[in-house]
């Protein structure tokens, strides 16, 4: 029979959940959690952002754990006389947390010629990657776009170039298609992880962290998947290497224009607009 939690969950003023959390802790919860009140958007700084950083919401969903439920009492005296708001327990029954999330998380299908799996999947000619080492599983759509443009250029003996390749996926998918393909990124872990994939794929793939700007020659595919600010920026030396089709990813769409602007003197090959994603696939010089 599973384990049964007593799950607590009270939104308080960002200053009370310190000490209410420890004094939930000495109630014996086992584990505290802080989400956003119901309602409240959560605000990121992104990579590209300037000024201050976004101010924290002002109200805080402290979430509590117990073995054994504490008394009504006692947990009025944790609150120590803060506001709180919307107090409610629920009983929460443990689960096989692994297991579940392997079930949901599902093999990608690019093509007859392409399929992204996990280990577990043991879908043979399956390209495998290890969900967690570094970004992209193929589940993104800014990761699924560059797959379909890597399926969709890939030509045996071709050379293939990978810039800011995360967990090696694309890079990785190129060699499967037989490309010889090489993948940098300036994360010295990620190139760590896409090496590790490509043992894993008996793959020959070349993954270092050379700058886009050191890089030499041409390549006869060019795929990045990195922010609209950052492609921007590397817009000339992605194009300095490119020999053929350069497919770009991970493009917002209010970002679109600029990145479009920067790579205008190649010809448009697909525009494409997925969950507020951009994808911009352009063809040769």
């Amino acid at each position: 029979m599973p384990r049964v939690w007593f799950a607590y969950a009270v939104t308080l003023p960002r200053p009370a959940v310190a000490p209410v959390g420890r004094a939930l802790l000495g109630l014996g919860a086992t584990g505290l959690q802080e989400d956003l009140p119901a309602g409240v958007t959560p605000k990121f700084r992104q990579p590209w952002d300037t000024g201050p950083m976004p101010r924290a919401p002002k109200k805080v969903r402290l979430r509590a754990w117990f073995d054994a439920r504490p008394t009504e009492d006692a947990v009025a005296g944790a609150l120590a006389g803060w506001a709180a708001e919307d107090p409610e327990w629920a009983e929460q029954a443990e689960e096989d947390w692994a297991e579940d999330w392997k079930r949901n998380f599902q093999p990608v299908t690019i093509s007859e010629r392409l399929v992204v799996a996990a280990p577990w999947h043991d879908l043979p000619g399956a390209l495998i990657i290890e969900p967690g080492n570094a970004f992209g599983t193929g589940e993104h759509p800014t990761t699924r776009a560059c797959l379909r443009a890597v399926d969709r250029f890939a030509r045996p003996g071709g050379t293939l170039l990978d810039v800011g390749c995360g967990s090696g996926i694309l890079a990785l998918a190129g060699a499967k298609l037989g490309m010889v393909a090489r993948g940098t990124d300036i994360d010295p872990d990620a190139v760590v992880a896409a090496l590790a994939a490509a043992r894993q794929n008996g793959l020959d793939v070349a993954f270092d962290t050379t700058p886009i700007a050191d890089v030499e020659g041409r390549y006869d595919l060019v795929v990045a998947n990195l922010f609209a600010e950052v492609l921007v920026a590397l817009a000339p030396d992605l194009l300095r290497v490119s020999a053929g089709p350069i497919a770009l990813a991970g493009i917002l769409a209010d970002r679109a224009d600029t990145v479009r602007a920067a790579f205008a003197s190649r010809p448009v090959l697909d525009d494409t607009t997925e969950e507020g994603w951009v994808s911009l696939w352009y063809g040769g010089p």
